[in-house]
């Protein structure tokens, strides 16, 4: 079993991602492997689950809720420079590539993520 984060999730699509606490890649999950209402699955909050290799890379499966749902994120943008917090940045691309691409894999989604993290970082354009 491993713990993680809900980082995002579609429910028009019914998929997203989840971040494992012990610091491996985010896990996709789709709604038909979860075993859960989709109104639980909220940005933030913490579920046990298990990984299995899916058609296009890892998935969870049986998720849990652990303990209360958490606040949702708040988005960290400075207003008066316009940058965003790296995990701010992170949602918003993987939102985007879902939604240009839906056939990405969560691997290519979590690799195409991370460079564009990566090179922003590298440019300055992150705050903090």
């Amino acid at each position: 079993m491993s713990i993680g984060k809900l980082v995002s999730f579609d429910g028009s699509r019914g998929f997203g991602f989840i971040r494992p606490d012990d610091g491996g890649p985010d896990v996709f999950v789709h709604v038909n492997d979860i075993g859960l209402d989709e109104d639980e699955l909220r940005q933030g909050r913490l579920f046990e689950f298990d990984v299995t290799e899916g058609d296009r890379g890892p998935k969870a499966v049986n998720l849990t809720a652990v303990g209360a749902p958490a606040p949702a994120p708040k988005a960290r943008k400075d207003r008066a420079n316009g940058r965003l917090g790296q995990e701010e940045l992170r949602q918003q691309i993987t939102e985007l590539l879902l939604e240009a691409s839906p056939a990405l894999t969560a691997a290519e989604i979590i690799t195409i993520r991370e460079r564009f993290t990566l090179f922003a970082d590298e440019h300055g354009w992150l705050d903090g």
